[in-house]
């Protein structure tokens, strides 16, 4: 009987920290050289893309080019189980700039948000450029920018996805045991004066 109330202890404490993530969102990448054209970017998008099924982002995922721009291929690609965004360069061309987005990010736990968005390697472009990041609750962005251009490498950037939860007023025990005893003895005080 005892192991049975320990083994179930265990199982519910396992539930109670189970993994919770990112469900599905909306991908999307633009190369574009603006001093050249202003006709736009080469965009690459995927919107409302499951999470964890591969690639999320990729060659297939062109929406539109209508500078007629070589290259500029970036796949998109978010491990769940890390929590790690990859960005792969294709090709090795010249932009002058890059932005890749996650937005509309469906979570797999309500309250879930965004906490933070950090850098963790950066071989996408060469010139020693380094991306600009910033975040919303729901959203991701990454911006790359240099004067005149640079060149995508064949390589990779990583980035670190934080998650956290909306806290929840949940009274504390100490409070709870405090109001319990309080009603014991209101209680008690009231049984006593009865006789």
């Amino acid at each position: 009987m005892l192991k049975k109330a320990i083994v179930s202890m265990i199982l519910l404490s396992v539930s109670c920290f189970s993994y919770a993530g990112l469900i599905s969102a909306d991908f999307r990448a633009d190369s574009h050289l603006p001093d050249y054209s202003s006709q736009g970017a080469k965009t690459y998008q995927s919107l409302a893309q499951t999470i964890g099924a591969g690639t999320e982002l990729n060659s297939g995922n062109l929406v539109a080019n209508p500078a007629g721009w070589g290259g500029g291929v970036v796949w998109m690609d978010f491990d769940p189980l890390n929590s790690v965004l990859t960005l792969t360069s294709q090709d090795t061309w010249d932009f002058q700039t890059f932005d890749a987005w996650m937005s509309n990010i469906v979570f797999s736990e309500p309250g879930e948000f965004i906490t933070g968005f950090s850098l963790l390697s950066n071989n996408l472009v060469t010139n020693g450029v380094q991306p600009l990041l910033s975040y919303t609750a729901n959203s991701l962005h990454i911006s790359y920018s240099s004067e005149p251009t640079f060149n995508f490498t064949g390589g990779q950037a990583t980035f670190l996805v934080q998650t956290g939860f909306q806290p929840t007023a949940v009274p504390e025990p100490a409070s709870l045991a405090i109001f319990g005893l309080a009603l014991l003895g209101l209680g008690v005080g009231r049984r006593m004066s009865r006789r």
